[in-house]
């Protein structure tokens, strides 16, 4: 492909000495911004990959794979049952009482999302048994609640402490509306491992929000359904709305995708635009790579000129220069790929090792949702960057190569 003169030439161009540095300090610049450039985006983009896989995992550990509502609001006994004896494989289906609500210390207050569970209906695979970190989960007591690490330690809670919780619903007295409220004990602290959830949510027995919102015996307002492949829950879910009705209600499904399609979706617009600004420095390492060229050709013209006038064809020019820029673009890029997945592999022990050394957190639980920095490194994403990047080098080089082809040796001579 290449003649050993034509080897000879992109060797010494490139790695010229002091005399001719000019390409050898251009070499380098271009080398280490296409390096930067690459390793930058792969770090991105495996740092992206972990945040959405972690961040769905506790999703999915958390929240229900499948949820089932009322369009009146309230799923009773018949209702349950024909869930429960619905034909579908499922790990767990959970019945529940969901409400928004003010929780209420000596302290201070905050507008908590209450869950009421059956004590009877949580099994050993529910996330709450494996989750308490401190005390014990509720009991059929209608008097205990449990709360997150975080917001015990927001409104200065530990077990055993009283709290008032008041909701929305309230009641017709003489003196007007007057909010439902009601003392509960502090029987546990969980940690769920998403920030989110432990300072924002409490969970109680159900008897508790039913009272408060004045359901019927036995009625729920949604029922979650943990599903052994998550993943396709799409043809269960139309299942259930295309064949469960009753004579005087709608119950409808929303999958975990459905209730958190607007975080998931900006997860991947983020990623996407966080690529595209990224993939810039590629885009300037490669104009270095122009400019450079094209002011080493014009310093180059006597050389050149010397070249056409023993024989050496425009096209060995111009394989000679595309050769000199796109090796460039290969060696920054192969040491941009190394540095990126090193980094991607490496990402917690460095961030760890960081926060060590300034003494403060890098990534703080309250913006990030996860206490740590994730990171998956997928090779197909490795391998299109190293071709978008390679494209880029290749492109950068051919007006330069172009124009040391389109040299004139007669008048480059006579003018030297």
């Amino acid at each position: 492909m290449f003649s050993n003169i034509e080897r000879l030439l992109i060797f010494k161009f490139i790695f010229s000495k002091k005399t001719d540095g000019y390409i050898s300090v251009f070499s380098w610049f271009s080398i280490i911004g296409i390096m930067i450039g690459v390793a930058a985006i792969i770090i991105v983009m495996s740092v992206m990959n972990g945040f959405r896989e972690e961040l769905t995992s506790r999703i999915l550990g958390i929240n229900g794979h499948l949820n089932i509502f009322s369009e009146r609001a309230q799923i009773n006994t018949e209702e349950l049952e024909l869930i429960e004896n619905f034909n579908f494989e499922t790990s767990s289906i959970y019945p529940l009482i969901e409400t928004q609500a003010l929780l209420i210390s000596d302290t201070s207050s905050q507008g908590v999302f209450l869950k009421g569970y059956d004590n009877s209906k949580i099994d050993k695979k529910h996330f709450l048994n494996n989750s308490i970190i401190e005390g014990r989960i509720f009991s059929n007591d209608p008097n205990e609640i449990i709360i997150g690490y975080a917001l015990a330690n927001r409104l200065k809670l530990e077990i055993e402490d009283k709290i008032r919780i008041a909701i929305p619903k309230s009641e017709n007295t003489i003196f007007g509306n007057i909010p439902r409220f009601k003392t509960l004990n502090v029987s546990g602290i969980f940690n769920l491992g998403m920030y989110e959830y432990d300072s924002n949510f409490v969970f109680t027995n159900s008897k508790i929000p039913r009272k408060l919102l004045m359901f019927e015996n036995n009625n729920y307002n949604k029922i979650e359904i943990f599903t052994k492949n998550p993943n396709n829950i799409d043809n269960l879910k139309n299942k259930i709305n295309e064949n469960i009705t009753t004579s005087n209600n709608k119950i409808f499904a929303l999958s975990w995708k459905d209730l958190n399609a607007p975080l998931m979706n900006a997860l991947k617009v983020e990623k996407n635009v966080m690529f595209l600004i990224l993939t810039l420095i590629i885009l300037v390492a490669s104009m270095n790579i122009i400019s450079g060229l094209i002011i080493f050709v014009k310093e180059k013209n006597k050389d050149i000129g010397i070249l056409k006038t023993i024989g050496t064809s425009n096209m060995s020019l111009i394989k000679i220069f595309v050769s000199i820029g796109l090796l460039i673009g290969i060696i920054g890029t192969s040491l941009g790929s190394l540095l990126g997945i090193i980094i991607s592999m490496n990402i917690s022990s460095i961030q760890h090792f960081l926060e060590k050394l300034i003494n403060s957190e890098l990534f703080a639980k309250e913006i990030y949702y996860l206490s740590s920095l994730p990171s998956i490194l997928e090779i197909k994403e490795v391998v299109y960057v190293v071709l978008i990047s390679l494209f880029i080098c290749l492109l950068a080089t051919i007006f330069p190569a172009y124009r040391s082809s389109t040299i004139d040796p007669v008048n480059t001579l006579k003018n030297d």
